[in-house]
């Protein structure tokens, strides 16, 4: 079973040792590898898949902010990791109120005015091994000539055999500085949706069975190769 810790070092190590040098513009040099997949069947490292079925969100906060998942050499830790993943839950976020151009929980839940999450959530309510309870993040009005586009652009939840997966693709994603908060906060919209489900449906509970995760452009900063290399040694 792979944990979201256990898959970041393993991401970082294989950028490293197989990346290769380009330039996104001129201001962005990096190194990158392309096409890349992972299956992430036990995100929060509790080693057996059947706790799943009782850990919450609230839980996952609370482990979270006591820095339960926190990795020596990783740039976002327990209370601005907490803060990222919590904002699933902040209005302010939701509604785009403070000035952003966008967020994820923006674009998963107000984008619009369609509350995504929502959506996907009656699709398996309506029919549980429905594959179509997807949410996307793309704008192509607003964003056609934007400079900031969001690197997640698609979420999909599949419910098969009681157990809930969810597949996210990013066409961008960087690495070492963001890979690791972007898992947990699709994690967290996993365990969420399994508790709406839960709460609705009856008979045998959903459980949250991880995370499938696709990127097109998987990258390290040049500038962050240096802190890139001391996280693997200081995690061997």
């Amino acid at each position: 079973m792979l944990s979201i810790n256990q898959c970041y070092l393993d991401f970082v190590n294989k950028i490293l040792k197989q990346g290769k040098e380009t330039y996104k513009d001129s201001n962005h040099h990096l190194m990158e590898n392309l096409g890349n997949f992972y299956i992430i069947d036990d995100p929060l490292n509790l080693k057996f898949r059947a706790k799943y079925q009782h850990y919450t969100t609230d839980m996952m906060l609370a482990d979270i902010k006591a820095g339960k998942f926190d990795i020596e050499g990783c740039p976002i830790k327990s209370d601005a990791l907490y803060e990222y993943v919590q904002s699933v839950e902040d209005p302010d976020i939701i509604n785009n109120t403070q000035g952003f151009v966008y967020t994820y929980p923006n674009r998963i839940f107000a984008h619009f005015d369609i509350d995504q999450f929502e959506s996907m959530k009656n699709r398996i309510l309506n029919a549980t091994g429905s594959n179509r309870a997807v949410a996307v993040t793309i704008n192509p009005i607003d964003d056609a000539e934007a400079e900031d586009i969001p690197c997640l652009q698609f979420l999909q939840c599949l419910v098969r055999n009681n157990e809930l997966t969810i597949h996210c693709l990013f066409r961008s994603n960087d690495i070492y500085g963001a890979f690791y908060s972007n898992m947990f906060f699709i994690a967290y919209m996993g365990i969420k949706m399994k508790e709406e489900l839960n709460k609705e449906m009856l008979g045998e509970k959903i459980n949250f069975g991880g995370i499938h995760y696709h990127s097109t452009s998987g990258h390290i900063y040049n500038t962050d190769l240096k802190a890139a290399r001391k996280l693997i040694a200081s995690n061997k």
